[in-house]
């Protein structure tokens, strides 16, 4: 993707988190992981985070101020993303959200193999999360194997979604991918 050479790119890590009130681009890869962006057009406020997980082991942790971990998961960094646009005097009708990822990349290492859901735990968590906070979807594009290439556009709340193939999805060799899978979960 071509952006003009000014354009200011922000690169979206996991369990990472940005709220912007300037135009750029926030950029992201996920797997099992989601990202939910948020726009005003009115104000051109914008939004986008990358938990890894549901549902935080401290339970009711992430909404005290201390908490380090609130990004990690869906459960605390939505509801921290909508007071942050409450905080710059934006309504939740007038956000533009999107939802994005939760594709189910992980495999247990048993002698049977099965998927470990952590995608659709982590997309059903973010849609319970908006019903509660009443923020309604504009669009998503969650679930399958696949990973996805992300490209949000925050003057505009355009998002660009590039599905990977299982070649491209990761320069990383499988072991690889397992030790950061395990990092990203202990934290």
């Amino acid at each position: 993707m071509k952006f003009k050479p000014d354009t200011v790119i922000h690169h979206l890590k996991p369990a990472g988190f940005f709220f912007l009130e300037k135009p750029g681009i926030i950029r992201t890869v996920l797997g099992s992981c989601v990202t939910v962006t948020m726009f005003c057009k009115r104000t051109g406020a914008a939004s986008a985070c990358h938990p890894v997980l549901p549902t935080c082991r401290e339970n009711d942790a992430c909404y005290f101020a201390g908490c380090r971990d609130k990004y990690k998961y869906v459960e605390c960094v939505i509801p921290e993303m909508a007071r942050l646009f409450k905080k710059s005097g934006v309504a939740t009708d007038e956000l533009e959200v999107k939802l994005f990822g939760g594709g189910e990349m992980i495999v247990n290492n048993t002698t049977r193999p099965q998927v470990i859901q952590v995608g659709r735990m982590n997309a059903e968590m973010a849609m319970k999360k908006l019903a509660g906070l009443d923020i309604k979807l504009k669009s998503y594009d969650i679930g399958g194997t696949l990973g996805r290439r992300l490209f949000f556009e925050t003057i505009t709340g355009d998002v660009w979604v590039k599905k990977l193939t299982k070649q491209s999805a990761s320069i990383f060799e499988k072991k690889d991918i397992q030790k950061q899978i395990i990092m990203q979960s202990d934290g």
